[in-house]
């Protein structure tokens, strides 16, 4: 058989399709390698810091040691330091512990959920601040617990500061600044702030300084009924201040915190002509309850001005200790302490277990200890030991990955480990953590990967990190495929929908064949990148067929990586033969046989002299064969001629054939 014959009308359209060896320029390869990259302090943020330090530009390195010490407790809330031994208040049941040597010892029970602060009492012991109840007691060296006094209308006593014989208190709701005189066991209101809570309070030497929330301001109060504002930030409560000379840092949480620096220009509003500001609000339970939005360092001057130092990478702020032009402040999220300066840049330091950092001690050079919460502990920096180890969160694909090269930049011995798995987060059906081999990743094929590096030396740094994989191609289906015979054009219409998981452009070949035969013959001679094909067989022997429509993505992903299916059509009629009909009439009975090579028959229609056609009766009670007896019984007077009797015969190709009776 000619093919080129046999399909003459279809081989243009072909032709002028067919791809070459090429897919246009927007077609997606999603077989190319990608990779992942580590480059800032942004990216190594979101995995594990373990015994390490994170500097925006200067990468990753080798962080202090840490010495853990457990605390019985669910958080601790405020420290103070005595000597030697350091206080602790703590909750979620309200403790009071020291700190000594490494060691933890409880001293004592208060009754109330949270002790929010501490003050020295000059003779071995502490005076603590409660939650709840608005109550000041006195706890001694030997663990004894005395009250001191209940404020008045307060609930809550966030700080408390020791001067002679007085010991002032921060409260709220109702920000109120609390004179006790511990002699008399009585209190009076020193002042009313007009804020919901005074958060912090210190002795400035000159004067108190408070700190307040749910509107972020910075006050002094100079004597009694004499609280000034001095400054106000972008916020909601003002969570820890540091003076150094006559410059305030300050810790800001929530709202608007992390803002630009205030606009220095001058409003081109007259006052009070423009829309009324937005507030923002905060449900305060307690200072350990979790402002809104990000927290910031900021600093008043001496001159008034205030100024942004920079803004928390790792959330919230619990407290701020400065040294030299470092700003130390313990984050709320994420187990870190984050250290700023004057110019904005922001490190990273430390990633202990607990989620919360809520207290940092500061000296000489640097932190000393860390107050955690979500578990209580206490870190001594500096001391122990442990490893220095990053890990990177969990990396995940679309598809399964097939895992490259994995590429460090920075200094002394860095030692690559990978693991990967089927689920995030990593559970024991992932694989073991395995070490790199020549820069190559060892890890199985999966889902997701992770990757650790091991920082071993004082001297060692990790600056970036990359790593390569390519996600494994999958075979494209073809889902169905349909071919319509066109009647009067005498074609073929075919059509087919395909698609492919991973969105990659499609190419086919189409073939066809006889039912039953072995051979699959082509229709073309190039990839074919159309879902439609229209055949004219023309020449075809009647028959059934068949068609097997190839896909493949080989022209995106090469001949190595492209995988193609195939599907074969349901068996489609080619039938152009007339069926042929042989009739007589005995009497008024017409009877003879329609037959047809190919299609069974389906129809018998009788027409005498011209007028509406009559069905006739399949002998066998059913047209369903090549072979069907008919019969019909004529009106009377049929045999008074003379008359034309039309047979027509169709099959279930639509072919038809007749033949003519004529009766005299």
């Amino acid at each position: 058989m000619n093919l080129k014959s046999l399909f003459r009308r279809a081989r243009p359209a072909l032709l002028a399709t067919a791809l070459l060896t090429v897919l246009p320029a927007h077609a997606a390869l999603a077989s190319q390698p990608a990779q992942w990259t580590w480059a800032d302090d942004n990216d190594f943020r979101r995995g594990n810091l373990e015994g390490l330090a994170l500097h925006p530009t200067l990468g990753l390195t080798v962080a202090p040691k840490l010495q853990r010490s457990e605390v019985d407790a669910e958080f601790i809330h405020c420290w103070l330091r005595d000597g030697q031994k350091v206080w602790l208040g703590t909750g979620l049941q309200g403790k009071v512990f020291v700190y000594e040597a490494g060691k933890v010892r409880e001293v004592a029970k208060v009754d109330a959920p949270l002790v929010a602060s501490l003050a020295l009492d000059g003779k071995g012991g502490v005076w603590a601040g409660l939650i709840g109840s608005g109550e000041v007691v006195h706890v001694g060296a030997d663990g004894k617990v005395e009250s001191l006094v209940k404020l008045e209308g307060a609930q809550h006593v966030w700080a408390l500061v020791p001067k002679g014989g007085t010991l002032f208190a921060a409260t709220g709701p109702g920000g109120k600044v609390f004179a006790i005189d511990i002699a008399a066991k009585t209190a009076k209101v020193w002042a009313e702030t007009g804020a919901d809570h005074v958060t912090a309070l210190q002795d400035g030497g000159d004067a108190l300084y408070a700190g307040t929330s749910d509107s972020a301001l910075l006050l002094r109060i100079e004597g009694e009924k004499n609280a000034k504002a001095i400054a106000s930030f972008p916020g909601i409560e003002v969570r820890s201040m540091a003076r150094v000379g006559k410059t305030w840092y300050v810790a800001v949480n929530g709202g608007q915190t992390a803002a630009a620096s205030a606009n220095q220009k001058p409003t081109a509003e007259r006052p009070g002509t423009g829309a009324a500001p937005k507030v923002a609000s905060a449900n305060k339970a307690g200072k350990e309850a979790q402002a809104k939005g990000k927290g910031a360092v900021w600093k008043r001057g001496e001159d008034g001005t205030v100024t942004r130092v920079f803004v928390s990478p790792e959330g919230m702020l619990s407290e701020i200790g400065v040294q030299g032009k470092a700003v130390y402040a313990s984050a709320a999220r994420g187990g870190r302490v984050v250290i700023g300066d004057d110019f904005g840049d922001v490190q990273s330091l430390f990633d202990v277990k607990e989620e919360e950092i809520l207290g940092v001690e500061v000296g000489a050079k640097g932190p000393q200890l860390l107050f955690t919460g979500k578990s209580a502990a206490v870190y001594a920096v500096g001391q122990g030991d442990g490893p220095a180890i990053y890990t990177s969160e969990v990396m995940s694909e679309t598809g399964i990955a097939q895992w490259g090269r994995i590429e460090a930049v920075g200094e002394g011995n860095l030692v690559i480990e990978t693991r990967s798995g089927f689920t995030d987060p990593p559970s024991e059906t992932w694989s073991d953590w395995t070490p790199a081999k020549n820069g190559q990743i060892q890890s199985p094929a999966a889902n997701f990967l992770q990757v650790r590096v091991k920082l071993e030396g004082d001297r060692a740094r990790l600056v970036e990190l990359r790593a390569y994989r390519q996600v494994m191609n999958r075979a494209p289906l073809v889902n169905k495929i349909d071919s319509v015979m066109n009647k009067q054009k005498g074609t073929v219409a075919l059509s087919w929908a395909a698609e492919d998981p991973d969105g990659d452009a499609l190419v086919f070949q189409v073939t066809y064949r006889p039912r039953g035969g072995r051979q699959w013959l082509h229709l073309h001679d190039r990839w074919y990148d159309k879902k439609t094909m229209e055949l004219s067989p023309s020449d075809m022997p009647d028959g059934w067929y068949e068609v097997r429509v190839e896909v493949s993505d080989v022209v995106v992903n090469g001949a190595r990586a492209g995988k193609a299916t195939a599907r074969i059509s349901k068996p489609f009629l080619v039938d152009r033969g007339r069926p042929e009909v042989t009739a007589s009439l005995n009497g008024r009975l017409l009877s003879g046989v329609a037959t047809d090579a190919i299609s069974r028959i389906v129809r018998v229609d009788v027409s005498l002299d011209g007028d509406p056609t009559v069905l006739a009766s399949a002998k066998d009670g059913v047209f369903d064969g090549l072979s069907e007896a008919f019969d019909l019984e004529l009106p009377a007077g049929i045999d008074q001629g003379p008359h034309t009797l039309l047979i027509t015969v169709t099959d279930d190709a639509g072919n038809t054939g007749s033949s003519r009776v004529v009766v005299r």
